[in-house]
């Protein structure tokens, strides 16, 4: 008899933690935890109230936004925890001068290769070429990501309370991320409103608007593992690489990032030594949310601000253009008239006036030949690019300094030699 009351026990045990196991995390109502009708919450209600988009890639549902006018998009890429709507004091902002699109991660996918994929096929869905890429948190190492493999087509790059790739968090998280696994939902969430009550909020000066927000959002024990595994996901990228160096970056931090040690913010700003920094002081890990105002400020500052990079490329085109069509006058106008070239002729410096220049180029007429940027580096108002020029039987490679002068950037120096 005192057997089978002790099956009984240990099968109802067993049967209550299976229970247990299987309950799914409580999901709560934004509405219901932020009482203040106020114009945030009016505004996020009417987002959500707005049609979103569906696309299949490989078997998998993606659901997004797409919106906004204008002839320049802005792609806003989601942290670990959020989803499509975690961007829409952003979103009602720039609407209005951009084209805008958030997506949701969807729960299954675990990797940087698989998210990029579904990424681009939104873009290409929505007919988007070039776009600015606007990331947090897990969105900002998308971002880098992105950067990385689709260089040519992202015109500027944000990087928020982001990280870059490295090895401590996959390091001080190991015996987390193999015991999860095998945790309830319920439990995983708990922990989880645990960090938020101690810590997230409180980083964020305990805004009530947060608090709420990061509270309702969906969650489950897939998403968090598939998303951690998306975090700690490696890939190099090179940003001396000029493709890259080349895109204007800004990275968003704030000084009291619960999430983000201060190991990782300070090597993310080693990596793109050429970045603009913007620091939030004593706004925590989502300051877009209870910082938004200030954080759409400096987003548009960056975003408006025009890229030196590609108007010294201009230049630099017409240059191209000026040699190869044998066009004087294009050449005249994309050199100062105190510019000074050089080579090497029997291991002497030769100097080559402007004028004998413009003359050799009128003798010799349009050529067929290749051109190309090699790299280039800008500090403030002076640049340096390497370029070159592949003709049939010859090939040189042009050293040239650029000068930001009151009519653009001007060639001051052309130092060249003949490679083939």
């Amino acid at each position: 008899m005192k057997n089978n009351y002790l099956i009984i026990i240990i099968s109802s045990l067993f049967l209550l933690l299976i229970v247990i196991y299987l309950i799914p995390a409580p999901h709560s109502d934004f509405f219901k935890l932020y009482t203040n009708n106020d114009e945030q919450a009016q505004n996020l209600k009417e987002f959500r109230s707005r049609p979103t988009k569906d696309i299949t890639v490989d078997g998998v549902k993606w659901n997004y936004y797409a919106g906004g006018i204008g002839n320049k998009t802005i792609l806003f890429i989601h942290g670990m925890g959020g989803s499509y709507d975690l961007w829409w004091h952003q979103i009602a902002e720039f609407e209005k001068d951009y084209k805008v699109i958030s997506y949701t991660l969807p729960e299954s996918l675990n990797s940087l290769k698989k998210s990029s994929e579904g990424i681009l096929k939104i873009l290409e869905a929505e007919s988007v070429d070039k776009f600015y890429a606007v990331g947090t948190s897990m969105g900002g190492y998308i971002a880098q990501y992105l950067l990385c493999i689709v260089p040519n087509r992202i015109e500027k790059a944000v990087f928020g309370n982001t990280f870059p790739p490295n090895n401590l968090i996959a390091k001080e998280n190991a015996s987390k991320s193999k015991i999860i696994p095998y945790l309830p939902e319920i439990l995983i969430s708990k922990l989880g409103e645990k960090k938020l009550n101690e810590e997230i909020v409180p980083a964020a000066k305990n805004s009530p608007l947060l608090k709420a927000f990061l509270a309702s959002l969906p969650f489950s024990k897939q998403q968090f593992i598939n998303r951690y595994s998306v975090v700690i996901d490696r890939f190099s990228i090179f940003p001396d690489y000029y493709e890259i160096k080349r895109i204007p970056k800004l990275i968003i931090e704030s000084d009291n990032d619960p999430l983000i040690q201060a190991e990782l913010r300070k090597e993310i700003k080693e990596m793109y030594a050429n970045a603009a920094v913007f620091t939030f002081h004593g706004e925590g890990h989502f300051p877009y949310i209870n910082a938004s105002e200030a954080y759409n400020k400096a987003l548009r500052n960056f975003l408006e601000k025009e890229n030196d990079y590609e108007i010294a490329e201009k230049t630099i085109t017409n240059y191209f253009e000026g040699r190869r069509n044998a066009n004087l006058q294009k050449l005249q106008s994309v050199f100062s008239e105190n510019a000074i070239l050089n080579t090497i002729s029997n291991e002497e410096v030769l100097a080559i006036s402007l004028e004998n220049y413009f003359n050799t180029v009128k003798t010799e007429g349009s050529q067929n030949v290749k051109t190309r940027i090699l790299n280039g580096d800008i500090t403030n108002n002076i640049a340096n690019f390497q370029t070159e020029f592949k003709y049939k039987d010859k090939s040189y490679i042009d050293y040239l300094t650029l000068a930001k002068t009151q009519n653009g950037w001007k060639i001051v120096n052309k130092t060249f030699t003949k490679t083939k």
